[in-house]
């Protein structure tokens, strides 16, 4: 049987976001790892979700704004969202992979970010 995804939305600052996010089935470790990255910015409402793909289980972060919008002609009146989704990896270990680090032949380290990052709306 395959794992539903979680999922959990709501407004920013959620001051027991930790709390919510272990209620609605998410680890700890990935609830206080958003807990931390969820801060008040200029975006005002947040959506948690943990999602499977194959192998793979990703963490998304989608933190918006709801923009009310005027139709000229008719004066009706709606909200649309804009803001940005982040997507990380969660290691087998639970843990949320936020950055890489490769080891070069050289010996140096190459640090490279392993989320992904899309921004939408107006």
């Amino acid at each position: 049987m395959t794992s539903l995804p979680l999922a959990i939305s709501g407004r920013l600052p959620e001051p027991e976001l930790e709390a919510v996010l272990l209620r609605a089935g998410f680890s700890a470790i990935v609830a206080r790892w958003a807990a931390g990255h969820l801060t008040a910015g200029p975006y005002t409402h947040y959506t948690v979700s943990q999602q499977y793909h194959g192998s793979q289980t990703m963490l998304c972060v989608d933190t918006f704004l709801l923009d009310t919008w005027i139709h000229s002609k008719t004066g009706k009146t709606g909200k649309s969202p804009h803001g940005s989704c982040e997507e990380f990896e969660i290691d087998d270990d639970g843990n949320v992979i936020d950055t890489v680090e490769t080891l070069n032949d050289d010996g140096s380290t190459i640090h490279s970010f392993s989320r992904s990052i899309s921004f939408y709306g107006g």
